[in-house]
């Protein structure tokens, strides 16, 4: 096993100039010592045993507690340092991992997880009896790491200033860290690296990753590669990293080649067989992640393909979700893999980019604390008293905004009360070292009496999916099916088993028993509600309504949509519980869930939910909707009519719809419009106390002239009913009413006697009247007491529009004599005087006009 040194390291590394210097920086308790050394430096064997040696490595002397980002780098680390001692694994050195500990009374130097390291810190903040505590790959910046740093300052500075702090980095950003340690002693070690050459080979177009790295196999390394090379390919994920394994096995020249994968998920057997140097002369290849740009080192590596890409974990705060994205590869992040080739001799390396692109990319990768999901470090933070993180010695300091709503779920979750803290229930989730939502399931599991179950869906939900989504779909009930099938040929099964039993031993001691529920049988219906139940109390924001199109599609508590593929056997649920969804675009697409039926979500709506009264639009029936609905969240699950409503909460819908929908929409007669035109005129000219009658003025003041009249009015066809004429009056007097007739008239008398409709839909009011009804008129007509002139259509006698006026003498001077040659040619019957001054106003034609005199 290697770990930070080759399978065959040399008895000399680079950092063993350096350890002299390093054990005289922690001679005096209380030091602080930022390490910068390179991978394959040494650093991670050499350094905690010379601390060992050095601060007592005998019991019962004071224990050294080194911390690793990841549970496989704990482990590998400690079975290394065991074998520099000559030891087996649990003596002086040993590790703990969550769920497995390989540690005795006589361990002095323990390798454990930054998250274990939280757990422990949390319990104990003075961490008597341990005088050092290492840091190891701090430059991955995990937020973990991050997090003990802050806590551990505080603690340190406040209850054991004694306690020693080693960080250690391959790339320290001493810029950053060095003011927050200001009397620590900085060191840099020389790396063991020789050249490597780089070669650029950007993708072709539509090439897909994984035959970009075949022909950078083909290119670089098949005719170019020495006895027992072996070439590491870092890829983003486990999906690249199989498709990358079937490509280049299904190739005649990797027959005789040892291919094998690397990343988080494999047994120490497994890795141990992907680090150890190539078996045969045809070489080896080793198809990773980001998990051997620094904390595992490959042996005999000559070749360094880099796909550039990683995949991160980020949290997003719409939805409240995951989501896993490939972003490209930061440049550190390239120079670490870079320099995998360069460890024994010159090597190679091949980017599957371009120059270009390289100098595009981020300087650095951002530090994990400001990406992931917040609710982890609220819990971690409110434990420690400190919820919100307010004068704690941050590094980077995580969102406000982030935390106050994972503070909103841990509430939900019952880990906060009321005022914001602590309870019992939260306590006992901070003790479980799983997610809070997984901490809650459990605790909620046990005290129902199904332990069992609770841990399996824990172990499920924890890890990586243990089945193919492509085949089974997103029904966990499949997982706890495959769970409880013996497979003790299978790793993986095996793996989770035991983490099942490891977690079972931890339910009891926090509750000292189960609840008072028996276990449901596997299988049953009892036990896949019972399932579905514990995954909506550890996901309630997930809970999800099937929008009943057919279409996969659901809506969440939380109000965001979800999806499932058509042929998803969950597809036509009633509701699921949603346990896992990757955040899209628009609807999350759902990756774990157990159906919930319509009577469960029922009775999560009357426990959790709310009765309200709803007055809304409907807009397919067009009327208001009256009903008292059970609510949970988004989510409706019951609508009862209601028969006496609130009147204004009935009238404010109406009123709103109608200021949608815009004035038009009311049941305007011709009638109506003229009252209405009549009334803004006045308003325009006169000012108060006559009101503003304009369309947009109407549709600001709905609730003053129109509201009175919409008691009882239910739908758009109610409001065919309505007298506009008399809405528009509004409370104007009976006596302003008359006033307004005398001003802005409905009608006028022309000349030849006959009462003429005004029109003021124009703006303008317009008197319509045949030319020969207006003969004799010499003053042009006006409303307003005078003050406003009429324009006046003149028509001819079929009523076409012959001339507009509004300067009647004008008019009959200059304009008449050049109309009357037209009408008089197109309707000689009738009347065209020259002298239309002292003519007889008439409609009549010239016939009508002898019969009548006669």
């Amino acid at each position: 096993m290697a770990r930070d040194t080759c399978a065959e390291a040399p008895t000399s590394l680079p950092i063993d100039a350096q350890l002299e210097a390093i054990a005289a920086s922690l001679r005096e308790p209380g030091s602080t010592l930022l390490l910068e050394a390179p991978p394959g430096a040494g650093k991670t064997t050499r350094v905690p045993l010379t601390l060992l040696q050095r601060l007592g490595g005998q019991a019962p002397g004071p224990r050294i507690w080194m911390l690793e980002p990841r549970r496989l780098a704990a482990k590998a680390a400690a079975q290394r340092l065991a074998a520099e001692l000559g030891e087996a694994v649990g003596g002086r050195v040993g590790y703990s991992v969550r769920l497995e500990s390989r540690t005795s009374a006589a361990t002095r130097l323990e390798v454990l997880t930054s998250g274990l390291f939280l757990r422990r810190l949390q319990a104990d903040p003075e961490l008597a009896g341990v005088c050092c505590v290492i840091v190891d790959e701090f430059h991955e910046r995990g937020a973990d790491t991050e997090l003990a740093l802050v806590l551990l300052g505080q603690a340190r500075a406040l209850l054991n200033p004694a306690l020693r702090l080693v960080v250690m980095s391959a790339t320290l950003e001493l810029g950053s860290l060095a003011p927050h340690w200001p009397a620590a002693q900085v060191l840099r070690s020389e790396g063991r690296e020789h050249p490597v050459s780089v070669t650029y080979q950007p993708p072709r177009p539509d090439e897909p990753l994984n035959a970009q790295v075949r022909r950078a196999l083909e290119q670089h390394w098949l005719d170019a590669r020495a006895s027992q090379e072996t070439a590491l390919i870092f890829l983003p994920g486990l999906r690249e990293i199989r498709a990358a394994e079937r490509l280049i096995a299904a190739c005649p020249w990797a027959a005789d080649m040892e291919l094998c994968c690397l990343h988080g998920n494999l047994s120490l057997a497994e890795q141990s067989r992907a680090i150890a140097p190539a078996r045969a002369s045809p070489g080896k290849l080793v198809l990773t992640t980001s998990i051997a740009e620094s904390s595992l080192t490959i042996a005999g590596v000559g070749l360094v393909i880099d796909s550039g890409l990683s995949r991160r974990n980020r949290f997003d705060p719409l939805s409240g979700m995951d989501a896993l994205v490939t972003v490209p590869a930061s440049q550190a992040s390239a120079v670490q893999r870079q320099g995998r080739a360069g460890r024994l001799g010159p090597g190679r390396c091949v980017r599957l980019w371009s120059p270009a692109e390289q100098q595009r990319r981020p300087a650095f990768d951002p530090p994990e604390l400001l990406e992931i999901d917040p609710v982890p470090l609220a819990l971690q933070l409110a434990l420690w008293g400190a919820p919100l993180g307010d004068g704690l010695p941050w590094l980077v300091r995580p969102p406000a905004a982030s935390l106050h709503e994972a503070r909103d779920l841990l509430s939900q979750l019952g880990a906060l009360d009321a005022g914001g803290g602590l309870t019992p229930h939260g306590r006992a989730m901070g003790g479980l070292g799983v997610h809070p939502r997984l901490s809650h399931l459990l605790l909620r599991g046990a005290e129902r009496g199904w332990p069992q179950l609770a841990a399996d869906l824990a172990v499920l939900l924890g890890e990586r999916d243990p089945l193919d989504p492509a085949v089974v779909g997103a029904d966990l009930a499949a997982r706890l099916n495959w769970l409880q099938t013996n497979r003790r040929h299978d790793r993986r099964w095996q793996q989770l088993v035991q983490q099942r039993q490891a977690l079972l031993g931890q339910l009891q001691r926090p509750l000292g028993g189960q609840g008072d529920h028996s276990e449901p049988t596997p299988g049953s219906a009892d036990y896949c509600q019972a399932a579905a139940d514990l995954v909506s109390w550890a996901y309630p924001e997930r809970v999800a309504l099937n929008r009943g199109d057919g279409s996969g599609r659901f809506l969440m508590r939380s109000g965001r949509g979800a999806q499932l593929p058509r042929h998803d056997p969950l597809a036509a649920s009633a509701g699921l519980a949603v346990a896992a969804a990757d955040a899209g675009l628009s609807d999350a697409r759902i990756q774990l869930a157990l159906p919930l039926t319509q009577d469960q979500l029922t009775a999560l709506a009357r426990c959790e939910g709310q009765q309200l009264p709803l007055v809304s639009w409907d807009p397919q029936a067009q009327r208001v909707r009256c009903e008292r609905q059970l609510q949970l969240g988004a989510l409706v699950l019951e609508r009862v009519p209601i028969e006496d409503p609130d009147p204004e909460a009935v009238l404010a819908v109406l009123v709103a719809q109608i200021r949608s929908r815009g004035i038009d929409s009311l049941p305007w007669s011709p009638a109506s419009r003229q009252v209405q035109q009549r009334l803004q005129l006045a308003h325009r000219h006169l000012g108060e106390p006559w009101p503003a009658r304009s369309d947009e003025a109407l549709l600001t003041d709905l609730d003053h002239w129109l509201a009175p009249l919409l008691i009882g009015v239910r739908s758009l066809d109610g409001l065919r009913r309505i007298d506009l004429t008399e809405a528009l009056w509004a409370d104007l007097p009976w006596q302003q009413r008359q006033q307004l007739e005398a001003l802005l008239p409905e009608t006028i008398t022309v000349a030849s006697g006959r009462r003429v409709r005004l029109d003021y839909t124009q703006g303008q009011p317009v008197l319509a009247v045949k030319l020969q009804e207006l003969f004799g008129t010499q003053a042009h007509p006006t409303v307003l007491s005078g003050a406003l002139r009429l324009r006046i259509a003149l028509l001819s006698p079929a009523g076409r529009p012959a001339a507009i006026s509004e300067d009647l003498a004008h008019f009959w001077q200059h304009t008449y004599p050049q109309v009357r040659r037209e009408l008089r040619g197109r309707y000689p019957r009738h009347p065209w005087p020259s002298d239309p001054l002292t003519a007889v106003a008439t409609p009549l034609s010239n016939r009508q006009l002898q019969q009548g005199r006669r």
